[in-house]
């Protein structure tokens, strides 16, 4: 079996206060939280046993992955509400430019409640451990399979229902196996593209996955090599409809009908051997400046700049961390067009030297906007763009995996009509996070924008393979179905 692919071959304290925030490191995953210790520690717990469980049930190899998956960790559900809307939903998986994020809320189901939390990060398991892409019924199927996972205190049973599509098959039988490979567009205005057609979707790419990878267990033959097979040659191309009855060896009726008596008499659960997680868990505490620019940014990236101003307006003033707070305000104000603060900041740090990557990454988003916002009136400013470029480059230098950074920089040169230049500097970035949704979303696009179209087709087809913004794909897809 090819290590890059997800097929299943092998089976085989003290408490914090109100105002304190922590930042606890796992070997796979880091805590940003205000929880008591104890409560965070199961949490990480939990999340690194399931990892454990997703590389063991799929065979690889047990290597640590590129980036910590961040998460963000609340204890008062009115403030997790601030940035989410919602204080009810257990917690929420986001692609940022950072990288991906879980926030959730400390609660009595912890995090392992939240289907939604475990199937996110099957998806970002398999970007970051696959070569290839997988079509959607058995992207979003495995991710169903392995997030339904019940921990136990010895063992993990993988293969039941998910709680959370118990619905699905309510009112509606399971779509056949040819709706599955031939989906509608996500955007589609027609009764289809409704939430209750998509959980149907959801929990009927459950079952077809569920039967190809357990099914042998229950005395149904066994399909993981032909599944290998099949998602090889859709990965290199080939109609994912038209080569399933050659690689299955069965028509699509034949293994619909298999698929169906499965589901009423012998659905199998199978069960691993995955101890406790029980390595240390250091923590240290943010200092209050830390803390508010984490939340800040991360309020930023919901789109709401006037939570963020809320956190930064509270920094210590001159305290450890206070430029980036400082240049971060200013980049806000310099988005409702007011400049002053980011005149009088930049003029301070100037005088006094050194910069940290994410100073210079504000900086030179702040020289950026300045710069945009002369181009809607057709006029240009050399200062401006020279000083975004030096702060961008900067950034780059001392935070080379600061993907924010890139960003500003690439988005600089596009606005000078330097394409080349600007697409170097997107593959830099590509370089340190090749697995990044949006990053391969922004490449594929611009690339698509010049007429490159050969080149723009892989990152779209990631796109496409990935993500699960309805607009988002929608876009991907047209721009590939346009240029065939």
């Amino acid at each position: 079996m090819l290590r890059t692919l997800f097929v299943i071959f092998a089976i085989g304290c003290g408490s914090a206060s109100a105002n304190d925030w922590y930042e606890y490191q796992s070997e796979n995953f880091t805590v940003y939280s205000d929880v008591p210790e104890p409560r965070v520690n199961a949490l990480m717990r939990d999340l690194e046993r399931f990892r454990r469980t997703a590389i063991r049930f799929t065979g690889q190899e047990e290597t640590p992955e590129n980036k910590k998956l961040r998460v963000f960790h609340f204890r008062e559900s009115r403030e997790f509400g601030k940035f989410t809307g919602d204080r009810k939903i257990a917690g929420l998986y986001r692609e940022t430019w950072e990288g991906p994020i879980i926030f959730s809320r400390d609660g009595d189901h912890g995090i392992s409640g939240s289907g939604l939390i475990f199937h996110e990060y099957v998806h970002h398991l398999m970007r970051e451990r696959s070569g290839i892409t997988y079509p959607r019924w058995y992207s979003e199927g495995f991710a169903e399979l392995l997030a339904s996972a019940e921990l136990r205190k010895k063992t993990v049973l993988v293969g039941g229902l998910p709680e959370w599509r118990l619905s699905a098959w309510a009112e509606d039988e399971p779509l056949g196996i040819e709706q599955l490979l031939s989906p509608p567009p996500l955007a589609s205005q027609n009764d289809e593209g409704d939430s209750r057609y998509w959980n149907n979707y959801y929990a009927s790419a459950w079952l077809l996955t569920h039967y190809l990878q357990l099914g042998h267990n229950a005395g149904h033959p066994d399909f993981r090599a032909a599944t290998s097979t099949y998602l090889k040659a859709v990965a290199a191309g080939e109609n994912p409809h038209k080569v399933f009855e050659e690689h299955f060896g069965k028509t699509i009726q034949e293994m619909e009908r298999g698929m169906r008596a499965y589901m009423r008499d012998d659905i199998h659960r199978h069960e691993l051997d995955i101890p406790e997680y029980t390595y240390s868990i250091p923590r240290r505490k943010l200092n209050e400046n830390e803390r508010l620019h984490l939340l800040a940014n991360e309020a930023v990236d919901f789109g709401k700049p006037q939570l963020a101003m809320k956190y930064l307006e509270r920094s210590e003033q001159q305290g450890l961390g206070w430029r980036e707070n400082l240049t971060a305000m200013a980049v806000i104000e310099a988005q409702r067009k007011n400049y002053t603060l980011g005149e009088e900041v930049a003029k301070d740090i100037g005088e006094h030297g050194q910069l940290s990557h994410l100073t210079a990454a504000n900086l030179a988003n702040f020289y950026l906007l300045r710069l945009q916002a002369l181009t809607l009136t057709r006029k240009w400013d050399d200062y401006f763009y020279e000083a975004a470029l030096k702060y961008g480059k900067n950034a780059v230098q001392m935070g080379p995996d600061y993907l924010p950074a890139y960003r500003a920089l690439w988005t600089t040169y596009q606005l000078k009509g330097k394409s080349e230049e600007a697409i170097q500097v997107m593959l830099a970035a590509y370089h340190q996070d090749p697995n990044h949704l949006n990053l391969n979303a922004t490449i594929g696009f611009y690339l698509a924008h010049l007429g490159k179209d050969a080149l723009a087709r892989e990152y779209l087809e990631r796109v496409v393979a990935w993500s699960h913004s309805e607009d988002l794909r929608a876009r991907a897809e047209a721009m590939l179905e346009g240029r065939k």
